[in-house]
């Protein structure tokens, strides 16, 4: 084929068309660029004008290059011949971009001829150059970093020598769209919830949820010179967001919209209004319908369930509740885990259900395992309870450990241990225990293992001073001799009329130091030796826990009762089966042992 010369400004046609003249395949016609020329046209006018530069930002914004009425277009001088392959170098690449071509790689074969010869560096380009015409993207001004790419890729061949695996090198970029952003709400008090819970609870000032504004997007530009059109942002949730300003307060930037709560309870939107709500009202709580309402003690929530169906659980099996009050006109079912500040519950608990109050309970019927800091219980049968303070007016069975318990009327085998007191006003069955054992307490234990603990370190800490201590006083009385001969020395050295030597002067000075720190040590121990003191006081108090509690009767015993003290300090047992009328079952020490003592 014959060379011959075209202007165009476009290459793949100019190829086309010479393919169709001169009949040689498109693949087998190869081109040389001999120049090119950049025109852009603005928004303003209809003209359009030359670029003198490489870049179109030295002549226009970014704003008016990315805007749909800008254009720009190029036009190229070719050479068309053959193809006839480089008698020194074979780049072997091809091309990859992204769908809207803002941005282009070059992937160079490892099998490419690339030796670090003079001219290499312009004839990489030129070859990416020609890919590019090829593909119909601009040059010049889409490549600002190309000639920085080609010197990587040639450091690396320097430095590891020919390539191994396939290259890939940024050739061309333009501007990229941004695309919109869509105004959205975000639930941030959903965030960290439990599975399957009915309601969220929240705290003053935490942030509830947040209105996102939508952001409008930016069109964009190819490297082929083509307008890319970016759409604008869904606005959806604008007019749909309504808040009860008394419990929630909002918040505005530039970005978003965010709803804050102003006091405590849980999150609630009826008729499209976003609240904070203290009580909630339910006909039942079940694994299926409600799931777990667990929001935590600390939020302000009144529970109440009414379930007027005694026939079914008014807390169904496997639901898990954890709020500040509850109240429920109902029976609880097996498995369930109640936390509150405050329980009421009209009807039963079942014996697998577990509640744990840190105030006051007060239950119908008890059959499951209780913890409160006072419990009232009208029967409470074969059930556990564990609290400072027990009233229960009838006991079936059971167990309760507290620091006081009054029963009212006790029926069989049942099993009660005080800290300080049990009172009883009618003993009906038998095979009941009742106990003064101040280690099963678990407040007093832990105040035993606390002081005991603090204890066994005091005495350690003693004996380590002691021994520095009387190293100190023996390092002193060798010390103090010494002074001493210093002393008379100074005396016959001032008797002479002659001034003491300054290094007796500065051994008597610290001598002096040395003393008032032991006197310091001295006082130091005298204070810890206190501390151990009060320790001891304390401890004492807590092992005579016993000699102080009492056990209330006020009918008569049929000898079918077991009262047992514990020593809280020894573990030995006193335990007697009283029969006849005894109003009150105490201990008292004689002399190194204890006894029970009876008073009608």
């Amino acid at each position: 084929m014959q060379a011959f010369k075209v202007t165009t400004s476009s290459v793949s046609r100019a190829l086309a068309q010479a393919a169709k003249k001169t009949g040689v395949p498109i693949e087998k016609i190869g081109f040389d660029l001999l120049s090119y020329q950049t025109y852009y046209r603005g928004t303003v006018d209809e003209d359009w004008y030359t670029l003198e530069t490489s870049r179109l930002e030295d002549v226009t914004t970014e704003i008016e290059i990315r805007a749909s009425p800008f254009e720009v277009r190029q036009e190229y001088e070719l050479i068309l011949h053959d193809i006839h392959p480089h008698p020194h170098f074979d780049l072997r690449l091809s091309l990859a971009s992204d769908k809207h071509k803002v941005k282009a790689i070059a992937i160079i074969d490892p099998s490419s001829v690339i030796p670090l010869k003079k001219g290499i560096q312009a004839y990489i380009k030129e070859e990416i150059y020609l890919k590019k015409l090829r593909a119909g993207l601009l040059i010049g001004i889409t490549d600002s970093d190309l000639d920085t790419q080609i010197n990587q890729l040639l450091l690396k061949i320097q430095k590891e020598g020919p390539l191994r695996e396939p290259y890939r090198m940024g050739i061309t970029h333009f501007f990229p769209p941004i695309q919109p952003i869509n105004d959205n709400v975000i639930l941030h008090y959903k965030k960290a919830s439990h599975d399957n819970n009915l309601i969220e609870g929240v705290l003053p000032n935490d942030l509830i949820f947040e209105y996102i504004f939508a952001i409008n997007g930016r069109n964009g530009r190819s490297c082929t010179g083509e307008h890319i059109h970016v759409g604008e942002p869904l606005i959806r949730y604008a007019n749909t967001i309504a808040i009860d300003h008394e419990t929630i307060r909002a918040e505005e930037d530039e970005l978003s919209i965010r709803f804050y709560a102003t006091q405590s309870g849980y999150v609630q939107r009826v008729n499209g209004l976003f609240s904070i709500a203290q009580e909630l009202h339910l006909k039942h709580a079940s694994f299926r319908d409600t799931g777990s309402i667990e929001t935590g003690s600390d939020k302000e929530i009144y529970l109440k369930i009414n379930h007027k169906d005694q026939s079914k659980d008014a807390v169904g099996s496997g639901v898990n509740i954890d709020v500040q009050t509850l109240d429920v006109k109902g029976t609880i079912g097996s498995n369930t885990k109640i936390q509150a500040c405050d329980v009421t519950i009209g009807a039963q608990t079942h014996k697998k259900s577990f509640i744990e109050v840190q105030e006051n309970a007060t239950i119908h019927l008890h059959r499951g395992e209780l913890k409160a800091k006072n419990a009232t219980i009208e029967i409470l049968e074969a059930g556990k309870v564990e609290a400072q303070t027990v009233h229960v007016a009838k006991m079936m069975g059971g167990e309760i450990i507290a620091n006081h318990v009054i029963i009212d009327t006790l029926y069989s085998n049942a099993k009660i241990t005080a800290l300080n007191s049990i009172t009883i006003t009618v003993i009906v069955g038998e095979g009941n225990n009742l106990i003064i054992n101040p280690r099963a307490i678990p407040s007093y234990q832990e105040q035993i293992d606390t002081l005991e603990l603090n204890l066994k370190k005091a005495n350690l800490h003693m004996q380590n001073k002691g021994k520095e201590l009387l190293g100190k006083e023996l390092t002193l009385k060798e010390q103090m001799n010494r002074i001493k001969q210093t002393q008379e020395k100074i005396k016959s050295t001032l008797a002479q009329n002659h001034p003491p030597l300054k290094a007796d002067l500065v051994r008597i000075q610290q001598f002096k130091i040395a003393l008032s720190e032991l006197k310091n040590e001295q006082t130091a121990i005298k204070a810890h030796e206190d501390e151990i003191r009060i320790i001891k006081n304390e401890l004492n108090k807590l092992y005579d826990a016993d000699l102080y509690a009492t056990i209330t009767h006020q009918g008569s015993y049929n000898g079918h009762t077991q009262i047992l003290f514990i020593d809280p300090k020894t573990s030995q047992k006193h335990i007697v089966s009283p029969q006849g009328t005894v109003k009150k079952v105490s201990i008292r020490r004689e002399g190194e042992d204890k006894r029970i003592i009876f008073e009608s």
